[in-house]
């Protein structure tokens, strides 16, 4: 109920989720990867459309309760599937872990930079790996 508490709750997010080491930063390092601009508008869309709760949800129902993602291993998933990994990214997953999920995984890249926020931390990197994941699709 407060958009000052909501701001630092993402902004946290923010610092640690895009890099570990941001935490030693006295600012958090939030302006070494976003511009406040960009930041504030992120906080006011949550804001504005009162949707934190519903962001949360998930890492709540799902991460909170079954840490490992363990269910989620017992069904597979047989669609064409690309994973970018993000060396930053707050869970990884291996790649031998998620073929054994993702039955027809095309496409696996180790990212070489980015973390939890990659479309806007590395649009570009993420944009240019969607794309060679949909060529790869294409010839299938």
């Amino acid at each position: 109920d407060s958009p000052v508490g909501l701001a630092a709750y993402i902004l946290e997010k923010f610092s640690t989720w895009t890099d570990a080491s941001f935490l030693q930063k006295d600012d958090g390092g939030l302006e070494s990867k976003y511009c406040l601009d960009e930041l504030l508008t992120n906080v006011m869309i949550y804001w504005v459309t009162s949707s934190i709760v519903s962001s949360m949800r998930f890492y709540k129902e799902n991460i909170a309760n079954d840490p490992d993602l363990s269910r989620y291993s017992r069904v597979g998933v047989y669609v064409p599937t690309g994973i970018a990994a993000f060396p930053q990214e707050i869970v990884h997953t291996p790649r031998a872990w998620a073929k054994q999920v993702f039955k027809n995984l095309v496409t696996y890249s180790y990212m070489p930079q980015g973390g939890h926020f990659a479309a806007f931390e590395e649009p570009k990197l993420l944009a240019q790996d969607i794309m060679h994941f949909v060529r790869k699709v294409e010839q299938l």
